[in-house]
């Protein structure tokens, strides 16, 4: 039988070692243990941590949170609904604690600042996501819309739905954006055709197709600056 946390001196208890050294002495499982606080009647709650720190098939540690969905959480033995969803608010906080981090840098002329944002936003998806940004002609931000989730290798761009949603706004430029879960950015043959015929239509309705950028794992293209876009 594991040790509960009664059973350990009061120094190695995460709560009275995060007052009494700090809470950047724990470890990851203690952090963790923090916050699911209990474990179950034959396990402390640093065991259950340990459990779901390592329960991820491919990804170890912290990072496997990530990529665990409800189900995945549920399936882990001493984790029920409640824990589940303490653990999917902890991952969704870290999300926007870094996308807001990012967002308060993005300059909206320069593709890199916008990459480096949905890269952080996009860095687990196991799917594409095409997601498109509204400006007004001061290119300022209007609305930031996610327009479709797609597949681990193909996503749908619909050119109507994005003039629909720019019309409605009252948008005059718009960028896209899409992950590639490859972690590989080089764009398509498929990407570069359905975005010059967007740019082709937006000249048509006066609305201007500033950027594709396709963002991967630490990497991005922008049919900008490759030239693909005037």
């Amino acid at each position: 039988m594991n040790n509960l946390i009664k059973d350990l001196a009061a120094c190695e208890r995460p709560y009275e070692k995060a007052i009494s050294n700090g809470i950047e002495t724990l470890t990851d499982a203690e952090l963790l243990a923090v916050i699911l606080r209990t474990g179950t009647n034959n396990t402390s709650s640093i065991d259950l941590a340990n459990r779901i720190l390592n329960a991820h098939s491919i990804h170890k540690g912290l990072n496997g949170l990530f990529y665990m969905k409800r189900k995945d959480l549920l399936a882990i033995k001493g984790v029920g609904d409640t824990k589940a969803t303490q653990l999917l608010a902890l991952t969704e906080l870290s999300r926007r604690i870094n996308e807001s981090r990012l967002k308060q840098n993005i300059s909206f002329s320069e593709p890199k600042t916008i990459a480096e944002y949905y890269m952080e936003k996009c860095k687990y998806f196991t799917k594409e996501h095409v997601y498109l940004m509204l400006f007004s002609n001061a290119h300022t931000l209007i609305k930031e819309i996610m327009m479709s989730e797609g597949t681990v290798s193909a996503s749908s761009i619909s050119p109507r739905e994005i003039f629909i949603e720019a019309l409605h706004y009252e948008a005059v430029n718009f960028v896209l954006v899409h992950n590639h879960p490859s972690g590989l950015p080089e764009p398509s043959s498929a990407d570069i055709s359905i975005t010059l015929k967007i740019q082709k239509a937006g000249r048509i309705m006066d609305i201007n197709l500033s950027d594709h950028i396709i963002v991967g794992n630490g990497s991005y293209v922008s049919l900008f600056e490759r030239g693909i876009l005037e």
